[in-house]
């Protein structure tokens, strides 16, 4: 736990926030009960571990995260140790260790997979605990805390509906005597009462966020896309580690064999929590396209399940199998880090870029932005202070990122502030960040800031129009000294009509 936390800890200091990294600060810059993409944990955890953002470097944005993971690796271990023994929770351990769910996307991304993630394992382990003998009193103190922790977790990600749901199956198949106690039912009501912010943002806003979620996995009309369907299956792989998904697979085709009948009530429960969330999505990938984080929790589940099939073969405390997948995180890990630090694989080269300088280098989404940083302050005060920008004038952006980004790299310790145009399911939470700073005003000046990786002409932006365009102060971003992409810096003067 020590080891893997300082390693986390480091790759956390290193490298800029990601687009969703950023958004989520806007979470915490502008606090709310909900949000358009998701409920509001994400956003507490960022200001709790900040001090309320009095500390916003990226480590302290992550840090929650860092810890999540470090919980987490505990956590499993507490759950193969009860599915069976100590050898089977180091196991658990190691696999989620190797995994890069578990030990990147929510150990050290600030996404809200990382709270989820402590929630959801928690709240599996009291629940084994609960569904283990007997229902007395120590179990239905267990099968609470399990619902406070679901409570929580539904308060992170609207996927651990699937957690409930699990829970559920789990009870209806196998342990119906749970419905005849008052406790199950006080569990139900602990968990709504616990989602219950979220429930008023979004009568507040017309159930804007489940709307927008709802149609993200509903069947489209269109056939079979096999490139969304690949995607997401190579996607899932790389996320758990081909090497533990490929024990996760024989560990299910084991249960559905007979293979764990000495530990049915927990394999049972595991099963079920998971299954659901990753046929969804799959299914939903046939036709939509869908990102692979999504049921990653499913898999995040099965882990203890991939455990005990390895503990139950009697192969010592570090299998070759453990190796091999440990192996394959450190040599991805190692290989990411250093192509985002020098981009010693010319991708541009060999991929060939259809848009601007730097667009075919996914990894430079985590390079370049302290570069706007640092360039961009000395860059307007010296347009304010000589009288050419007004001070604290409004960035505008049309997305929800890169709006975040500026929100995070350009805006953040100075007056200024960041204004998104479009449809909200382009600007997403800006919706509301424009609302809070009374929109965008008529004879008003603005900045505007893209990049070649992701341009857009402000010209293009059929909302508004502003009277003068000026030519763009142009900021590179170097690595290893050489241009990377640049940034575009235009002065949007004088706003004249809001289309």
């Amino acid at each position: 736990m020590l080891i893997s936390a300082v390693i986390r800890a480091l790759l956390a200091a290193c490298f800029c926030l990601g687009n969703d990294e950023a958004y989520y600060y806007t979470y915490a810059l502008y606090p709310a009960l909900s949000h358009f993409d998701h409920p509001p944990m994400v956003g507490w955890v960022i200001q709790l571990f900040s001090l309320d953002l009095h500390l916003s470097s990226e480590f302290f944005i992550r840090l929650a995260a860092v810890v999540a993971g470090t919980l987490n690796t505990w956590l499993m271990y507490c759950i193969g140790k009860q599915l069976r023994d100590e050898i089977t929770g180091w196991y658990a351990a190691l696999l989620y260790t190797a995994s890069i769910y578990g030990f990147i996307i929510t150990g050290v991304f600030m996404l809200p997979d990382a709270p989820q993630s402590v929630f959801w394992l928690s709240a599996i382990l009291f629940m084994l605990k609960a569904f283990h003998g007997e229902i007395d009193a120590v179990a239905k103190r267990n099968f609470l805390v399990a619902s406070v922790f679901i409570g929580f977790a539904l308060l992170s990600k609207y996927t651990t509906a699937f957690l409930w749901l699990g829970m559920i199956i789990y009870i209806l198949a196998y342990d119906r005597k749970w419905l005849r106690t008052r406790t199950f039912y006080m569990a139900q009501l602990v968990m709504a009462l616990l989602f219950v912010p979220v429930l008023v943002w979004n009568v507040q806003n017309h159930f804007v966020s489940f709307l927008f979620h709802s149609s993200r996995v509903e069947p489209a009309a269109k056939a079979f896309t096999p490139d969304y369907f690949l995607t997401e299956i190579l996607g899932e792989a790389l996320y758990t580690n081909p090497v533990i998904l490929v024990l996760i697979i024989l560990a299910v085709i084991a249960f559905f064999k007979g293979a764990f009948q000495d530990r049915k009530s927990g394999t049972r429960l595991l099963i079920w929590v998971a299954l659901p969330v990753i046929a969804t999505f799959l299914l939903a990938s046939v036709s939509r396209r869908t990102l692979p984080h999504w049921n990653a929790a499913g898999y995040l589940t099965l882990i203890p399940l991939a455990a005990l099939w390895l503990r139950k073969r009697g192969l010592g405390m570090f299998p070759a199998v453990m190796k091999s997948a440990m192996a394959f995180t450190i040599l991805l890990i190692t290989l990411s880090a250093v192509q985002i630090l020098t981009g010693f694989i010319p991708l541009e080269t060999l991929i060939g870029e259809t848009g601007g300088k730097g667009s075919a280098d996914l990894s430079l989404e985590l390079y370049g932005w302290r570069q706007l940083q640092s360039d961009f302050k000395p860059l307007a005060e010296k347009y304010e202070q000589s009288g050419l920008m007004p001070a604290g004038a409004p960035i505008m952006s049309y997305r929800w990122f890169p709006a975040a980004n500026y929100s995070y790299y350009a805006a953040r310790g100075s007056d200024r502030y960041v204004l998104a145009a479009g449809d909200t399911s382009d600007i997403h939470k800006y919706a509301w960040i424009n609302a809070i700073h009374g929109g965008f005003r008529l004879n008003s000046d603005a900045w505007y800031i893209t990049s070649s990786r992701d341009f857009r002409d402000p010209l293009t932006i059929q909302a508004f129009y502003y009277e003068k365009i000026l030519p763009p102060d142009t900021i590179s971003v170097k690595r290893m000294g050489k241009t990377a992409y640049y940034f575009y810096v235009y002065r949007l003067k004088n706003l004249q009509s809001k289309r």
